[in-house]
């Protein structure tokens, strides 16, 4: 008998471990049925950086069209069939939106390489850099955040303070200041052809720059940089670029002027 019951103790231990097997399976095979993520495949700083967005702004951002736009110095080519997308070929661009606030702006570009000729700066100096224009009253009076392409990549900062001045040819280079960040990151140096986009916005007294959706620059602005009035816009220095400008949609007649 004890063979008999032996036999049994085995053959029920078989039964048991065959059923939590097929149990396992039941269970995997459910998993695997379930609903399933899709592959992530591993992507440039770049293109994460595109999809990151940074705070959005109370009234949204709308790109800017041919007759929004006050052209101060240069030359546009439109390339879009609605007006909002342009060319610069030329070594300098100054270009406002009389109707909008001054506090935001973003730059969706391409960059397509350094101009010819190349035209240096009114200081001498010879620089390749894409940027925005805040509170720009006029020539003389407005905030900067630039896009620097050469001689050396990264955000710079400054702003143009001359009061008694309205035109460039009455202030010259005259009345810069650099702003000092309280946080920056580096920037790569740009490759010609990949698409970009710049954005800055001022909070009170403090100015953001984000680039490619990433917040790369940060500071206080002074106060005479705060004293500043004026609308958004854009700027380019040797620079060839395909450029879309957005402003806030909410954007009217701007108050500071």
């Amino acid at each position: 008998m004890s063979d008999v019951w032996e036999r049994r103790w085995v053959a029920f231990g078989t039964s048991v471990i065959l059923m939590l097997w097929a149990g396992g399976l039941l269970l995997s095979h459910g998993a695997c049925n379930g609903p399933r993520k899709p592959m992530e495949t591993p992507a440039s700083s770049s293109t994460r950086a595109l999809r990151e967005d940074p705070p959005s702004s109370k009234e949204g951002l709308a790109p800017v069209t041919r007759r929004q736009l006050n052209v101060t110095e240069g030359q546009l080519v439109a390339l879009a069939e609605d007006g909002t997308r342009f060319a610069i070929d030329g070594p300098r661009q100054r270009a406002v939106v009389p109707e909008s606030t001054g506090d935001e702006a973003e730059l969706r570009f391409t960059w397509l390489g350094v101009t010819d000729p190349v035209v240096p700066l009114a200081s001498g100096q010879q620089r390749e850099q894409v940027g925005l224009k805040l509170r720009a009253r006029d020539g003389c009076n407005v905030i900067y955040a630039m896009w620097r392409i050469a001689p050396s990549a990264g955000i710079v900062v400054n702003y143009k303070r001359n009061p008694d001045d309205h035109e460039s040819a009455e202030c010259g280079n005259t009345g810069y200041t650099t702003v000092r960040p309280r946080f920056m990151e580096p920037l790569d140096r740009l490759v010609p052809g990949e698409p970009h986009v710049l954005r800055a916005r001022i909070d009170a007294d403090v100015l953001t720059v984000y680039a490619d959706g990433q917040r790369v620059w940060e500071g206080v602005l002074p106060a005479d940089a705060l004293t500043l009035e004026g609308p958004a816009g854009m700027r380019t220095d040797n620079a060839r670029v395909r450029f879309e400008l957005r402003v806030p949609q909410a954007a009217g007649p701007t108050s500071r002027r």
